[in-house]
């Protein structure tokens, strides 16, 4: 690119996105539109770097565009909008780059990204299927376009897409992620098992790939896999929204495990926990109680072991070595006493009556 090349992009008015001016100069082809859009894009593209010179009509924008230096580009400017979110911007960009690029597969690539994170699906699906017909090996793109028809509903495509992403690069931990999860979602568990570990293999901080595997291990019914795998979720990132669903799903798996051991549906060891809780929490301050079951409480974030009988954890507010399910039966009790109508994520809702009732009658003698 030439320091005084000249660029030359056009954009018909019903493609342009009002969003980007204020509220009064949004009617297509009025004077104010025109004097806004003009406002707008002078300075949209001289940000890329150079000079611009802009020409509203009633039909079309006209910008005329030369570069201050070989790095000015603005396909670089508008992915960094989309890195930043700011997809009305980038799309209204790579729509001016494709009017005199029609065939940049980097250009379709990102236009078709764009819109299909906007939810505009068929029109995504159109510039993506173009950029694999003329970059058969861009791999990203063809994951793209996977993607897209996942959105659109339509997983036999996605799966196909997919298929071929793996098949041109099998080291690819996007490729593997994706094809896995479309796997799944169609029924094909063992082979999603399969392709969601290679992820995990290929990249073992990928938190996606490791709650996509824990998903197709419980799917399986490999109850000791997808609970290693919603730990591993946990521990890469234990703030995020993802990582609130895997403590769910530990919460779930372990609710399972903790019925199928008990009798006649209640758990008599969890029963007397529940009792010593009470006990120990009547002769406490409602803070001695609330520091305990908040402690417990953090220390569950990763998810207690409340089916392993082994006295392994240990709190800095009261004495002693306790078990998971020791520890999940002092919580709840705590909680109930707190914040009777919480969620504690763990139902020990008939253990807790039954000690209850136990507590009272002791209490009668």
């Amino acid at each position: 690119m030439s320091k005084q090349e000249e660029y030359h992009y056009t954009l018909s008015l019903e493609n342009f996105d009002v969003s980007l001016l204020p509220q009064d100069a949004r009617t297509l082809g009025t004077p104010a539109f025109r004097e806004a859009a003009g406002r707008f894009l002078q300075g949209h593209f001289e940000g890329f770097g150079g000079r611009a010179t802009i020409a509203v009509s009633s039909k079309q924008i006209e910008v005329h565009w030369t570069p201050s230096s070989e790095k000015a580009s603005p396909l670089a400017g508008a992915v960094s909008m989309l890195e930043k979110g700011e997809y009305a911007a980038a799309v209204m960009t790579l729509r001016f780059l494709l009017s005199v690029q029609p065939d940049d597969v980097e250009v379709l690539y990102n236009l078709g990204m764009a819109l299909s994170d906007t939810g505009q699906l068929d029109e995504a699906v159109s510039w993506l299927r173009r950029a694999v017909e003329l970059a058969p090996t861009f791999v990203e793109a063809r994951i793209a376009l996977g993607m897209a028809f996942q959105r659109q509903g339509k997983n036999a495509e996605a799966l196909d897409a997919f298929k071929e992403a793996v098949e041109q690069r099998p080291d690819y931990v996007s490729a593997q992620r994706n094809y896995g999860a479309c796997l799944l979602k169609m029924g094909h568990t063992q082979e999603a098992v399969e392709h969601l570990r290679k992820a995990t293999e290929l990249d073992s901080n990928d938190q996606r790939a490791w709650f996509g595997l824990a998903q197709a291990c419980e799917e399986a019914e490999d109850w000791k896999g997808a609970d290693e795998a919603y730990k591993r979720v946990i521990a890469l990132d234990e703030f995020n929204d993802i990582a609130e669903t895997a403590r769910q799903a530990r919460s779930r798996l372990a609710q399972g495990s903790f019925r199928q051991s008990g009798t006649a549906g209640v758990r008599m060891d969890a029963v007397m926990y529940c009792l010593g809780a009470l006990q120990r929490f009547g002769q406490m301050t409602p803070d001695e109680v609330k520091k305990i079951a908040y402690e417990i409480a953090m220390l569950g974030r990763t998810g207690l072991a409340v089916n392993d009988p082994a006295p392994k954890y240990r709190l800095k507010s009261m004495e002693g070595e306790f078990s998971g399910l020791h520890l999940a039966c002092f919580m709840y009790v705590g909680f109930k006493q707190l914040m009777p109508d919480a969620d504690m994520g763990f139902d020990l809702a008939k253990e807790y009556v039954a000690a209850k009732v136990m507590h009272e009658a002791k209490g009668k003698k």
